[in-house]
């Protein structure tokens, strides 16, 4: 038993002793023992009232007792106020610092709760969303940013975010990105991309506008090149610089060709249309066209299902044309490229995989950058332009489809394109069906 409680129980003991002598002395024990217990019942009672006051922060600890068991338990309330009191007064200080802090950054902070109502926001976000601290606290974030961009996104966020128009001004374009905060709670952190939409626009109305502009001198300057090349009194020192020309000519013109593609596919803000297209002809096409070429590895087509796509056919043949031309160009004529087109449910599935080089792991995220290449050298000496996988991805996304790839350095690479059930026609019936 503690100190404490032990000398209070004695106290007592000694209280009722005494009243038990007393009683016996003078006959009235019975009366003597009540005076002590009600005496006892008063103490305990003034010593609970003045604690029930101290707790509700009415009342000091008292003066007049400087011993036992209560003055003690006063003691260490009050140590425990003053700590609270402390934190209390930290907090507050560390939420003023927060609030000043965040108050002097350039990006807005939406805290909300599990039922994505908002429970904070930061100047800031006033100024980007136009929310108002008065009216808007409470409110579902989604009543206030209807875009259905971002009701989708945030009913399952993730990712870098979702790029939406200011519900405050149309004209400016905003990155919201959701991030799990607390318990049950998540922040949404605000930031102004108008200025970098603004420069990628440019950028690609730049490329645009030069890449159209260049076809044409350089249209003119691949004839005489041709002209000279099938003149019989052109020297013969002239013969191989010519050559030269020409095979550097057809480089930027398809270079040109590719970042025209690019830019269109860049561009397009509504998903690509939804014609029939026969992906099995296509591939077999294909694959005859590269059966035809004077040096080539090992061919081998797998198609395991005669499903259909729906989709943009020139963007589909773009896509399926780069990855295996990839290939092809990449693996060696000792090598073997595999072509399959399968469903795996209701989705389907097309997958290139060869025996080449192989990427690095380092080297996969960047693959899909435009002129971004794995063997630059190898690249310019196969006559690759750095935009083929490029255009891949961006046909890709028009096509509600993602590109998955896997390499090791040395042995080779599979990239597998998955198209979601919306975009597959199934001629047996499933799905979108097809007669």
């Amino acid at each position: 038993m503690h100190s404490r409680w032990a000398k209070y129980l004695s106290s007592l003991l000694i209280w009722f002793a005494g009243a038990l002598v007393l009683g016996l002395l003078l006959d009235q024990l019975v009366w003597w023992l009540m005076a002590a217990l009600v005496l006892s019942l008063a103490h305990m009672l003034r010593n609970l009232y003045v604690l029930d006051r101290l707790l509700d922060g009415v009342q000091r600890v008292p003066l007049f007792e400087t011993r036992g068991l209560w003055p003690e338990l006063y003691a260490r309330i009050e140590k425990l106020k003053t700590k609270s009191r402390n934190r209390k007064k930290k907090y507050h200080r560390v939420l003023r610092e927060v609030r000043e802090s965040t108050g002097a950054l350039n990006d807005g902070g939406v805290i909300l709760n599990a039922d994505h109502e908002i429970v904070w926001f930061n100047p800031a976000a006033t100024r980007l969303l136009g929310l108002n601290p008065k009216t808007d606290i409470g409110h579902r974030i989604d009543n206030l940013i209807r875009h259905p961009d971002f009701v989708a996104y945030l009913a399952a966020p993730g990712g870098d975010g979702i790029t939406v128009p200011s519900p405050k001004d149309e004209t400016s374009w905003l990155t919201i990105q959701m991030i799990p905060y607390g318990r049950d709670q998540s922040i949404a952190i605000v930031r102004d991309v108008t200025h970098e939409i603004q420069l990628e626009r440019t950028r690609r109305d730049f490329v645009a506008n030069a890449s159209h502009e260049l076809r044409s001198p350089l249209t003119v300057i691949s004839g005489y090149l041709d002209t000279l090349s099938e003149d019989d009194e052109l020297p013969d020192s002239w013969s191989a610089p010519v050559e030269e020309m020409l095979r550097q000519a057809d480089r930027m013109t398809q270079i040109l060709r590719d970042l025209i593609e690019l830019t269109r596919l860049e561009s397009a803000e509504a998903p690509a249309k939804h014609d029939f297209v026969d992906v099995s002809s296509m591939l077999k096409l294909m694959i005859n066209d590269v059966e035809a070429r004077e040096s080539h590895p090992k061919l081998e087509l797998d198609l395991q299902s005669d499903a259909a796509l729906l989709g943009n056919e020139s963007e589909l043949h773009s896509i399926f044309f780069n990855l295996i031309n990839n290939a092809v160009r990449f693996t060696p004529p000792t090598g073997s490229v595999s072509v399959s087109w399968r469903t795996a449910g209701e989705e389907a599935v097309f997958t290139v995989t060869d025996t080449g080089i192989g990427i690095a792991s380092d080297q996969i995220p960047r693959i899909t950058e435009r002129f971004y290449r794995v063997d630059p050298g190898r690249s310019r000496a196969t006559g690759g332009t750095g935009l083929g996988l490029a255009i891949v991805k961006h046909a890709l996304q028009r096509h509600d489809a993602r590109l998955i790839i896997a390499s090791v350095e040395g042995e080779g690479s599979t990239f597998s394109c998955r198209f979601e059930s919306e975009r597959v026609a199934f001629r047996g019936g499933s799905a979108q069906a097809v007669v």
